[in-house]
């Protein structure tokens, strides 16, 4: 049994990736961590074990920011365009595309304009890159010719704002491009590739119309050459095709049916568009058969006349609707035939669908930690990890309520009827209530009371007025969670605690690390056991300043330990946070 995962597969889990990221069902965020220097000398890849991958992960986080839609997008892999490159142009039969620079970037003032290869002059370097500035939108398709001979492809723009939020040295975003998209041709060739030259090609000349007997005569005319000596047989160059190249019916082409040598006339197959006349030039050449499930496609072969072989094939008309096609070349000649292949366009045509054409199977989010968020994102301390976390449970959200029937039992579930939000209560008197397991945000109504909530779980469900108590408003806003646990202290030598030290207290056999620390709190990270106890007899010690506290009150982290999935963890050199500075986090990930 033989199988083949396919790129598709790849592309489209990405995308649905991203589309679960906009969705309210699911709610990512990414997160930042491990204060302490690794003890390796440089960097070390994340370990998979579930130790490393998910215990050591939450102990180590220091804390996260929700991803929003506007933070994530499709990306692929970016190729600026460089001087005396040689590209790989499309080619559909290719197994090895993917990972090769058949696409380019460039920029041109504060956008940036992405452009597949579709010829790459017989694998000549480039020279020139293509300039969106002389993009027409009125050609078949939106395609840029340079003078090395290469053809482009516009694919899509990146505009100024898009680009610094996702853009690398490394990786773009993928985005649509509706004129670009609107332009494309399904089943069109752009492009056929010569699979042998062939030789003894001498029907090739070029010259003028002399006459054509009758000014509405577009099927017969008297042609000269001065380059080349016309051919003295009969019939020499029926089926080869004629291209007009200047003056009247410029552009034009059809095949010739017959040739009479003693007048020097030209019979057509089919007739011209337009009348030419005395100010017609023309090239005669090889005529390319096109036969497939197409319609419209029309080329023909230029001959290299120091060698008499066949030199490329110049698409005439691009036809529509090709999912396969054979070729003939037809012409006079003394050698082997020349035999040509169609390159098809990718389903839809070239720009219809970026992310697949151009195998978008990454995934770049980007979100930024601005000062402190307004208190959202703590500073104390640098982080060496950032990673994505998915559906994290809320915990020990305190609301104050008003209730004139009865304290709310323990064990009650919570439900914000606007929000959808939830928690479970953990703890309850007359006046406050304190929720775990909390999924969602609770709306903060600071002095204003609610009837939002609803009670449920044990005895009668019941409604309630309730409000955010103004001392934890940041601890409901879903946006943004702190993973650090906070104990309020009392320092009993003086001091205060070094950062990254280890703690440990009296009669515990657990210890934690210092993520901040003064003479009124210490924050920590990587705790071990249940945590540290409330007791004035229990003396906390720092392990490296010796200094010396009593705890006297404990704030846990927003989220439970463990809950949610660890998706993606990073290793990464120290970033020092400040209440002044901004990190733009960009995660790109691999499907």
């Amino acid at each position: 049994m033989a199988s083949k995962l396919y790129t598709a597969f790849s592309v489209n889990a990405a995308d649905q990736f991203v589309e679960s990221l906009t969705e309210s069902a699911d709610e990512y965020y990414v997160t930042y961590g491990k204060h302490v220097d690794y003890t390796e000398s440089s960097v070390p890849t994340p370990l998979t074990s579930v130790v490393n991958s998910i215990y050591q992960t939450y102990d180590e986080m220091i804390g996260g920011k929700q991803v929003r839609s506007a933070d994530v997008t499709l990306a692929i892999q970016n190729y600026n365009w460089s001087n005396g490159t040689i590209y790989v142009e499309y080619d559909d039969t290719s197994t090895t595309l993917e990972g090769t620079q058949f696409y380019i970037t460039t920029t041109e003032g504060t956008n940036k304009h992405v452009w597949k290869c579709i010829d790459n002059n017989g694998g000549v370097v480039s020279n020139q890159q293509p300039l969106f500035s002389t993009v027409s939108s009125s050609l078949e398709q939106i395609t840029i010719n340079t003078n090395d001979g290469y053809q482009w492809r516009f694919m899509y723009t990146i505009d100024d704002t898009t680009n610094n939020k996702f853009s690398s040295n490394n990786y773009i975003p993928v985005v649509t491009h509706s004129n670009a998209s609107g332009n494309a041709i399904n089943g069109a060739l752009d492009h056929y590739k010569l699979t042998n030259f062939g030789n003894g090609y001498s029907v090739f000349c070029n010259g003028a119309v002399v006459s054509n007997g009758s000014s509405s005569n577009t099927t017969s005319f008297v042609i000269s050459s001065d380059s080349f000596t016309l051919s003295s047989n009969d019939d020499f160059y029926n089926t080869c095709g004629i291209y007009i190249t200047a003056g009247a019916s410029n552009g034009q082409y059809s095949t010739i049916s017959d040739w009479d040598a003693s007048s020097n006339t030209i019979t057509l197959a089919t007739p011209l568009a337009t009348t030419p006349n005395t100010s017609t030039r023309f090239e005669i050449t090889p005529n390319v058969v096109v036969v497939g499930n197409g319609t419209g496609a029309k080329a023909r072969v230029r001959i290299d006349t120091s060698t008499n072989t066949a030199a490329n094939v110049q698409v005439i008309q691009r036809g529509s609707g090709y999912t396969h096609a054979e070729i003939t070349v037809q012409g006079n000649n003394s050698g082997g035939t020349a035999t040509a292949r169609a390159v098809i366009g990718a389903p839809g045509g070239h720009a219809s669908d970026p992310k697949n054409e151009l195998y978008a199977r990454y995934v770049i989010i980007s979100t930024e930690f601005a000062n402190n968020e307004q208190q959202n994102i703590q500073t104390d301390n640098d982080f060496r990890t950032i990673g994505l976390l998915r559906n994290p449970q809320f915990a020990n959200l305190q609301i104050s309520y008003e209730d004139a029937s009865a304290t709310l039992g323990v064990g009650n579930t919570v439900t914000d009827s606007v929000t959808g939000a939830t928690g479970i209560i953990h703890f309850s008197n007359s006046s406050v209530i304190q929720l775990s397991n909390t999924v969602g945000q609770f709306i903060p109504s600071n002095s204003v009371y609610t009837s939002n909530v609803t009670i449920t779980g044990i005895g009668t469900a019941k409604q309630t007025a309730l409000r955010i108590n103004a001392a934890d408003a940041t601890r409901s806003n879903a946006n943004f969670f702190q993973q650090t646990t906070k104990y309020s202290i009392n320092m009993t030598s003086g001091g205060t605690f070094s950062e990254d030290e280890v703690l440990t207290q009296d009669n515990y056999t657990g210890n934690a690390v210092v993520y901040a620390a003064n003479t009124s709190q210490v924050s920590v990270t990587s705790l071990k056991g249940v945590g540290f106890a409330e007791d004035s007899s229990r003396i906390v010690t720092g392990g490296t300043s010796a200094q010396t506290a009593i705890i006297t009150d404990t704030i846990l982290p927003d989220i439970n330990n463990g809950s949610g999935e660890v998706l993606y963890l990073e290793n990464i050199e120290p970033v020092s946070r400040s209440n002044t500075t901004t990190e733009a986090l960009k995660l790109v990930i691999k499907f």
